[in-house]
């Protein structure tokens, strides 16, 4: 009697292109991120109403911004280590339920207290929503597309942006910003039972798991068009972190200075991206831009922001990942000078905002492709979580500097020359990441796989 096959899931997919069932999951992730962006932005196009609906401050307003990007923060640090443990799948459709729940109750609220506390359980959801839908492709990606097809996964992000501008702006128009909060629930429930029906879960997490092996089979055979002999056996060639909590994985000695660089360089982009989408509705119209202007200028933002993210991903595969995301934040640390610099009209800042949001954005997508290239299966949601949970702080500490920057009196100009001091933090971040991981592929000893000794290779 012959012994079963060993397959290793990464060459089998790498073997064929992408097919049928990888779109699937390409599609449905894209609508769990344009979701998750539309949710994230739409209060900043609310920020004005509140101002004038409630007879806030500027300052007062500074809770109703930070309050949900705490909560994204926390939702990811949470969802990634569950999400190693329970699966992707299950995170994500429990993540739509939530925030879309959270959003409907939000639209309830008639003071920043009630409207604050409901934004931080909203984005609960949301920020596990984002980082689990990112692995989950780079799970089913070819090694050669992995880039391109997560970028285009985060295009969602910048998307869903430039959707909420509108969206709210029309509720406003017609009912009133509370409508914008109700679609923003609705259709997150709607779409959880589609994803229900429609994704499945990861080839690499089910090969971590000896039990599920049936399942995996029959899906392999859906992903490639390759037959899967039913008595096959999967592994996964690469580190194993050995360890009961997920989390102190990320600091293993094989991984800790890329955990470092990958946090740092991510909360410096977070920073900016945040800032700017946060703020900019307020920016423009306290220099006398109309609210409609201001919706454009923001929309302009994000459109730069998904065109760069249909790059960056090609870019990536091509010419690297580190040198990609240091020249993409080195072109947009000039656009932030020519910003700066630039004559007050509504045209010439909106071209400028729009290139400027194809570099910032694109580096924030930058950051989860680093992650998931870095982090072996046992630990990559927990990776990717915590990057982008640790990054959260970085949108908050945006979002927050901002609240001060403008209740300061401060115009668009002095903030956006401000914002160069986190663009050079992330360029420098990055390029120590970069170097390192030129001199461990000089020195496979160096690498994480045989650096840390609870490592090991072997079939899952």
């Amino acid at each position: 009697m012959s012994a079963s096959p060993t397959l290793d899931v990464q060459r089998v997919i790498d073997r064929h292109p992408v097919g049928r069932m990888q779109r699937r999951v390409l599609l449905l992730c894209l609508g769990v991120v344009t979701l998750d962006g539309i949710d994230v932005a739409m209060v900043s196009y609310i920020g004005p109403s509140l101002i004038v609906d409630w007879g806030l401050s500027k300052a007062e307003l500074g809770p109703v911004v930070t309050s949900g990007l705490l909560g994204l923060a926390i939702g990811s640090l949470v969802a990634g280590p569950l999400a190693d443990r329970v699966g992707r799948r299950r995170i994500i459709i429990a993540s739509l339920v939530f925030f879309g729940l959270m959003s409907v109750a939000t639209a309830l609220t008639t003071d920043v207290l009630w409207f604050s506390i409901l934004r931080l359980l909203t984005g609960l959801g949301l920020g596990a929503a984002l980082p689990n839908a990112t692995t989950l492709v780079s799970e089913y990606a070819p090694s050669r597309r992995r880039s391109a097809m997560m970028a285009l996964t985060y295009c969602g992000m910048t998307l869903g942006g430039a959707v909420a501008g509108y969206l709210t702006n029309l509720a406003i128009q017609l009912a009133s910003w509370h409508w914008a909060l109700v679609v923003g629930g609705v259709v997150p429930l709607a779409y959880a039972v589609v994803v229900a029906r429609a994704l499945p879960e990861s080839p690499k997490f089910l090969a971590r798991h000896e039990e599920r092996r049936a399942e995996l089979v029959e899906l392999m055979n859906r992903v490639v068009p390759e037959p899967i002999p039913s008595d096959a056996r999967f592994a996964l060639h690469e580190p194993t972190v050995r360890t009961r909590i997920p989390v102190a994985g990320l600091v293993a000695p094989g991984f800790r200075i890329g955990t470092v660089t990958i946090w740092t360089g991510f909360v410096a982009a977070f920073f900016i991206v945040y800032l700017t989408n946060s703020w900019m509705p307020v920016l423009m119209t306290d220099v006398g831009f109309s609210l409609a202007a201001a919706a454009t200028i923001g929309l302009l933002l994000q459109a730069g922001g998904t065109i760069g993210n249909l790059v960056i991903g090609s870019l990536m595969d091509r010419f690297g990942l580190h040198r990609s995301v240091v020249v993409a934040m080195a072109c947009a640390a000039v656009m932030l000078v020519l910003v700066a610099i630039a004559p007050q009209d509504v045209i010439v800042l909106g071209v400028l905002i729009f290139v400027l949001g194809m570099f910032t954005n694109t580096v924030g997508t930058g950051f989860p492709i680093l992650s998931a290239a870095f982090y072996p299966t046992s630990i990559r949601a927990t990776g990717t979580s915590w990057a982008t949970g640790v990054a959260r702080f970085g949108a908050i500490g945006g979002a927050a500097v901002g609240t001060v920057l403008v209740a300061a009196g401060l115009g668009y100009r002095q903030v956006f020359l401000a914002l160069l001091v986190p663009a050079a933090v992330c360029i420098v971040a990055v390029t120590v990441k970069g170097l390192r991981a030129r001199a461990a592929d000089r020195d496979p000893a160096a690498a994480p796989a045989t650096a840390e000794p609870t490592l090991s290779e072997e079939p899952a």
